[in-house]
């Protein structure tokens, strides 16, 4: 075998092996992309989370204020719905840290696959 014929084999094995692992790294990228997605997600839901919480203190700042007024059926009223408005966004806020808990724990896994 002359030195042209072994340089030939050798570029066509480079070649071959070079291509060959491209759809298992295309894999592992498409298979992190997701990972990834789920980590956004997560980070996504905690921000809500942190927003209705956020809202839950200023609803109790309202509420502490008109409690401070004097009592009479518009003070009532509106100390109602602050406290509805803050009960619906506790009740979100807790909904949205599930969810970000259940996102949270599916981006680890899917991490730990990925290695």
């Amino acid at each position: 075998m002359n030195l042209k014929s072994a340089l030939t084999i050798v570029a066509l094995l480079s070649v071959l092996i070079v291509f060959s692992s491209s759809p298992a790294r295309c894999e592992k990228t498409m298979y992190l992309n997701v990972c990834q997605e789920l980590v956004n997600q997560a980070r996504a839901y905690e921000a809500r989370a942190n927003y209705h919480n956020q809202m839950c203190k200023a609803y109790m700042l309202h509420i502490e204020n008109l409690a401070k007024l004097a009592k009479n059926s518009a003070t009532s009223q509106a100390m109602d719905s602050f406290f509805s408005q803050y009960d619906q966004n506790r009740e979100l806020e807790s909904k949205f840290r599930e969810l970000y808990r259940q996102a949270s724990e599916e981006a680890k896994r899917c991490m730990k696959s990925a290695e």
